[in-house]
């Protein structure tokens, strides 16, 4: 009798685990969409080459280049730059890792690099130079693709979260696919376990 019951806890546990598994699914998903889908602050065709950036609030942003799915992108013709207005300092910009990408059957867009950056008045210049590593630019090399129209090519400058909450984000997906997994699978089986 005390095995049964014992038995009747460990599986109502193992199938608790799947709610848990739930919500957790559900949170770091919405937390990967507020880092990759921030508000847009500043969006410039690539032929314009500078623009005012104007930053209300200090925090984390992210700089996107965006255009015509399944085209060449010229990411390897230009490098962004981001200087204060008042005092001509330059912003350290951080290639983003792992170059996560939201992509359309008309339009893709990738994103090239994070900053962090106080409230105030800025200018972003599209500089002469490369905004991607050798390796990247010899992938893009051989790439059969038409070049994109320039036209249709943009810049974006949004706002987004520390790269932290990526990592974690992903962490909490993969617990929380133990947890639904899990649940199920040792719900199912806690007979079989606790019996042998």
């Amino acid at each position: 009798m005390e095995i049964v019951k014992t038995f009747k806890k460990m599986q109502i546990l193992f199938f608790c685990l799947i709610p848990v598994g739930a919500i957790l699914l559900v949170f770091s998903i919405k937390s990967l969409k507020k880092t990759f889908s921030g508000n847009i602050i500043l969006e410039i065709p690539f032929n314009q080459k500078s623009a005012e950036l104007v930053i209300d609030k200090p925090g984390y942003y992210s700089i996107w280049h965006t255009g015509t799915s399944f085209r060449k992108a010229p990411v390897d013709e230009f490098r962004p730059q981001i200087t204060e207005r008042s005092t001509g300092s330059e912003i350290r910009l951080i290639p983003s890792i792992f170059r996560p990408n939201v992509s359309g059957f008309r339009t893709a867009r990738m994103e090239l690099f994070r900053f962090r950056a106080p409230a105030g008045r800025y200018t972003l210049d599209l500089v002469e130079g490369s905004g991607i590593s050798g390796l990247e630019s010899r992938i893009i090399d051989l790439i059969p693709a038409p070049e994109v129209d320039h036209s249709r090519y943009f810049i974006q400058v949004r706002e987004s979260q520390p790269g932290i909450s990526v990592v974690i984000g992903i962490l909490l997906i993969i617990v929380s696919g133990f947890c639904l997994i899990g649940g199920l699978v040792f719900g199912i089986l806690a007979r079989q376990i606790f019996n042998s």
